[in-house]
């Protein structure tokens, strides 16, 4: 009878022990490896851009967010050429945001708006990167070789895109005349 009680009581207490195992794996639900028996993130999820405008689409990446691009030419129109050259400015210099993008020939005017591929050498080609959605904006300022600041604006700007920049005399008087 003691075997039977000391078995039964040994049982009881084995049948009582657990041992919990903890599962480490992703747990966002959003995520193309969500783990639903995961009860602690590791940082291992993949997400993947599913929009077929964003560079990186169908791309598995540690973070989800979706990449655009689109490119922008910059170039001056023959009046604000020779507006330039009676100031005796030789050079311009484009900015995006504050980030320098390219100089300009600010006595070469064109005559034909420039396409983005090929580049064409006398314009200031660049590349616009963002994120998350398929349309941006943009500041930009065109500036001489002392800093004074000839043109800016903001501007939109969509994915896969080529947006031309004219920079006309107009433009120039509408500039001054806003300062």
């Amino acid at each position: 009878m003691k075997k039977t009680i000391l078995l039964l009581i040994l049982a009881v207490v084995i049948n009582s022990c657990s041992v919990e195992v903890l599962v480490d794996g992703c747990t966002d639900t959003y995520a193309e490896n969500f783990n639903p028996n995961a009860d602690s993130d590791n940082g291992s999820c993949w997400y993947t851009c599913n929009d077929p405008y964003a560079v990186n689409y169908n791309l598995v990446l540690n973070n989800y967010y979706c990449e655009y691009e689109a490119d922008v030419v910059f170039y001056e129109d023959v009046a604000a050429a020779v507006h330039f050259d009676n100031l005796g400015v030789d050079w311009l210099d484009v900015y995006v945001g504050n980030d320098y993008v390219g100089t300009l020939q600010a006595t070469l005017g064109f005559t034909y708006v420039p396409v983005c591929y090929p580049t064409d050498p006398d314009a200031v080609h660049f590349t616009l990167a963002w994120e998350n959605s398929q349309s941006s904006t943009f500041t930009w300022s065109v500036r001489d070789g002392f800093g004074t600041i000839h043109y800016s604006g903001t501007d939109i700007i969509l994915a896969n895109n080529c947006l031309p920049m004219e920079l006309t005399f107009k433009k120039i008087q509408e500039y001054k005349e806003s300062k």
